[in-house]
């Protein structure tokens, strides 16, 4: 009886594991998962435009920053260019990562309900070494004058970049934490 009991807590603590875990969220909850944890209009096309984005997770995984057009041409032309964001995180007042994002790039673009997402750039949340309070800012330095057509139809946005199917996170654009 004793040792039922051990086997039906062992396969309680495995499921609750498994339900927890990104693979089975990914896999099997995928609209839940998914979910933007920002979209917010920003024109790239533009030099020193800035925005500051509160980075609030559900899941502790890697997440994209994408650029997104509600065109699905874009990616079925592999339109890309050159075109750099300043990103700066903070939390607690203080700088803790900051670099340029990747250049768009044709692998990066992906096409998700007519909408052409470019990702420039793969983190982790929660961010090491930072509290609840983290925050994301960019500025264009270098504009994503491929996009100037859309101006003022420009989105960001920041999902989860885990992929069950990869076994992982896009580690071509992941930045390291320090």
């Amino acid at each position: 009886m004793k040792g039922l009991k051990i086997l039906l807590l062992c396969l309680v603590l495995g499921g609750v594991l498994l339900y927890n875990s990104n693979w089975f969220q990914s896999f099997f909850l995928y609209n839940r998962f998914y979910e933007n944890i920002v979209d917010v209009p920003f024109d790239v096309t533009k030099k020193g435009e800035t925005i500051s984005l509160s980075l609030k997770h559900k899941f502790n995984t890697c997440y994209e920053l994408n650029v997104g057009v509600l065109d699905k041409y874009i990616f079925h032309r592999g339109t890309v260019g050159p075109g750099a964001l300043r990103y700066r995180f903070i939390s607690r007042g203080q700088v803790i990562k900051e670099g340029f994002t990747f250049p768009a790039e044709r692998n990066n673009l992906t096409l998700y309900r007519g909408v052409t997402l470019i990702t420039i750039l793969v983190f982790d949340l929660p961010f090491p070494g930072a509290g609840s309070d983290v925050s994301l800012e960019l500025t264009v330095d270098t504009p994503m004058t491929f996009l100037n057509e859309y101006a003022g139809k420009i989105k960001c946005s920041i999902r989860p970049n885990y992929s069950a199917d990869r076994g992982g996170c896009d580690e071509e654009l992941r930045i390291d934490s320090m």
